[in-house]
């Protein structure tokens, strides 16, 4: 593949809901391009996008690909992304980079809440869009009605620039609106004449598309309003300007599997959409543009393989970068030495001499580069903007099988969260568990089965422990007494302590009260220290303690025998001798979750949620969807990721954060402490 400079180089990210049909559009365009031979199938496992072995094996998308083709005397390179919730943030990667995306819609089921959410996530990178009404072809496919829900939730500026020639199985071509050319299956590229029976309807879409496209412009304004044809190119170019503003979005149908209507989807990407050379870098100091023409490259993902070793997705936004060069890593203040370049189509690496300004390629082997980073020149180095992913919504514990696998986990998930930011490793201090959280059941389940094929780790999943808490609901006095006298040198420390309850959050604070020196000040850090080490297991059920105030008020001391040892034990022993005095009670973590349902489930999910002890913040119906956002106790909700799609039939989402702690409910306390109890005692068995 040549060279193409910025003018000529279209980087379009495909978004929709799960099974829209993403990939197989992608197929169709490459053949169509001629960049592929013949035509791959998600089915088979033979796609060109669709190479990993987690995506053959589910026959569907989890990671963002890249699959350039050239059309026309340009070079567009496809962003393949996942349309399921559970990788949004490959979604997130593909648009932080792209200048125009194509928006995929089922043209059966429709605007689906996949398709709002990765609508809303276009809006907030202001990307231009074209959408396709893809499988034209299936039984009940319904041009007009997807049209009108797309113009009900986006107004008019949706327009339709190209309409079906037949129905449903009787598919067979599309209608160019602008030139009035019909576009046949098997045809390369709009040409004949459309059958006389549409005619009506070509006409009246085709007067609505002028009409819109004329209210952008006072000089076609004045021409339509007297009645005057508007000329081809002038209309063409009116709405390129409008689309690439963001002021009209078209829409184009087609079939991606029978290859119906891709050429005028592929005229439409390189004459509507807008050029890598119009994009505007956005900095991470808040500038805008890179006038000095040097080098400013954005690593936006990243493939960890255990053979071939690390391999990094890059966006050059200015400035070229040359193989068996060197580039500085402004985020890290690191140079890194740059080997060969190469172009993915799939997993397929075609080597380059050099990527140029906007266009998209991959550098192997970088020894310091990560997600995020920026490529740039030590002399006058600039930092780019980074993708923000979503939080985690979904957790798992995760237990390495054998003692091998103990050894070798460490290394392999720091390798697996290299590749997805939005998987997040922590250990609970509480429960002592090892938490994998991710976006979804699916993807957590996937990232462990990646851990055991790619780096030989086998890992157990299950449903985490929740992190409980204790804390105390009044204040409380008492004394902490550590003597013992043996004969020798013995240990004495005595403590005087009082418990207050603190806002939630407030965790711990430890307060020096003492006067007149009963207590040495080189024992009071002591005290605070065994005060520290009893709020690690509190006194219900061995949780955490937080959210108290400790003051040191009092104390005995003996010139020989006191010790920082004994004193220590003191503080624990006063700490917990006051916390049983102080109601002593439970607390949950409480998240706080958004889930988007069409209406129709609106009244399940709600009688779900008074289930799971939620309460309902609030609730935002708005084109079909209800948002409901709530909160619950985390206690409730770890398989909600499954149950909701059940509940839906796949077709609600959510996200969840955490909120705050809370207490429990006494008779929920009761069964909590009881089961923690009976696992300690078997654990100590």
């Amino acid at each position: 593949m040549k060279a193409y400079d910025a003018d000529h180089v279209f980087n379009v990210s495909l978004v929709s809901h799960g099974g829209a049909g993403k990939t197989s559009l992608v197929e169709a365009m490459l053949h169509a391009a001629r960049a592929i031979a013949r035509v791959g199938s998600v089915a088979d496992g033979n796609a060109t996008t669709d190479f990993d072995p987690d995506e053959v094996k589910r026959g569907m998308s989890v990671s963002l690909a890249l699959a350039p083709l050239e059309w026309r005397e340009n070079k567009v390179n496809l962003l393949d992304t996942p349309g399921y919730a559970d990788f949004f943030g490959e979604v997130v990667e593909g648009l932080h980079v792209a200048d125009g995306t194509i928006v995929v819609l089922d043209a059966v089921a429709g605007v689906q809440v996949g398709t709002e959410q990765v609508w809303r996530a276009a809006d907030e990178r202001q990307l231009p869009r074209i959408v396709w009404l893809n499988k034209m072809d299936r039984e009940n496919a319904d041009y007009d009605r997807v049209v009108d829900q797309l113009r009900e939730r986006y107004g008019k500026r949706v327009v339709p620039v190209t309409v079906p020639i037949g129905r449903e199985h009787g598919f067979r071509g599309v209608v160019e609106l602008i030139g009035r050319r019909a576009c046949i299956d098997g045809a390369e590229g709009p040409s004949g004449e459309f059958p006389t029976e549409i005619g009506e309807v070509v006409e009246r879409q085709r007067e609505m598309l002028v009409e819109a496209v004329c209210e952008l412009d006072d000089d076609l304004l004045g021409q339509y309003l007297e009645g005057e044809e508007i000329g081809e190119e002038a209309l063409r170019v009116a709405l390129g300007a409008g689309v690439c503003g963001g002021a009209l979005v078209p829409v184009l149908c087609g079939s991606a599997t029978r290859e119906i209507g891709i050429p005028c989807l592929l005229d439409g990407v390189v004459n509507l959409l807008p050029p890598a050379a119009r994009a505007v870098p956005r900095l991470a100091d808040g500038g805008t543009g890179i006038t000095n023409g040097k080098l400013a490259a954005l690593a936006f993902k990243t493939i960890s393989d255990p053979y071939i070793g690390r391999l990094t997705y890059v966006r050059v936004y200015s400035g070229v970068l040359q193989s068996d060069s060197h580039a500085w890593n402004a985020a890290k203040a690191r140079d890194e030495r740059i080997g060969q370049l190469f172009v993915m189509r799939g997993k397929a690496q075609d080597a380059v001499q050099k990527i140029g300004t906007g266009d998209i390629g991959a550098v192997p082997k970088l020894a310091e580069t990560s997600t995020g980073d920026t490529l740039t020149e030590k002399d006058e180095p600039v930092v780019l903007t980074r993708p923000v992913f979503p939080d985690t919504s979904y957790s798992a514990s995760i237990h390495p099988k054998t003692r091998a696998d103990v050894d070798k986990l460490s290394l392999a998930l720091g390798r697996i969260m290299e590749e997805d930011p939005t998987l997040k490793i922590c250990r609970e201090s509480s429960t002592g568990e090892m938490i994998m959280s991710g976006l979804g059941e699916s993807h957590v389940q996937i990232a462990a089965e990646r851990l055991q094929r790619k780096y030989g780790v086998s890992v157990e999943v299950g449903l985490p422990k929740v992190a409980y808490r204790e804390t105390i609901s009044t204040s409380a006095k008492a004394q902490g007494r550590h003597v013992r006298q043996s004969g020798g040198h013995g240990q004495y420390g005595v403590c005087s302590l009082e418990l207050e309850p603190m806002d939630r959050g407030g965790e711990f604070e430890f307060v020096d009260k003492v006067v007149g020196g009963v207590v040495p000040r080189q024992f009071i850090p002591a005290v605070e220290k065994g005060v520290r080490e009893a709020m690690e297991t509190g006194i219900l059920g061995g949780f955490p303690v937080v959210d108290v105030r400790v003051s040191l008020f009092d104390g005995k001391y003996h010139p020989v025998d006191s010790s920082e040892a004994a004193f220590k034990m003191a503080g624990s022993l006063g700490f917990k001798q006051a916390m049983a005095e102080a109601r002593p009670t439970l607390l949950e973590p409480v998240m706080h979750v958004e889930i988007t349902v069409p209406d129709e489930f609106t009244g399940d999910v709600m009688g779900d949620l008074n289930g799971r002890r939620a309460r309902v913040q609030g609730m935002n119906p708005a084109g079909g969807y209800t948002t409901i956002e709530a909160q619950a106790p985390q206690a409730e909700l770890l398989r909600y990721a499954t149950e909701l799609r059940s509940m839906t039939q796949g077709r609600g989402i959510y996200s969840m954060s955490f909120s705050h702690y809370e207490e429990v409910p006494a008779h929920v306390a009761q069964k909590v402490i009881e089961e923690r109890k009976k696992a300690l005692a078997e654990a100590k068995a």
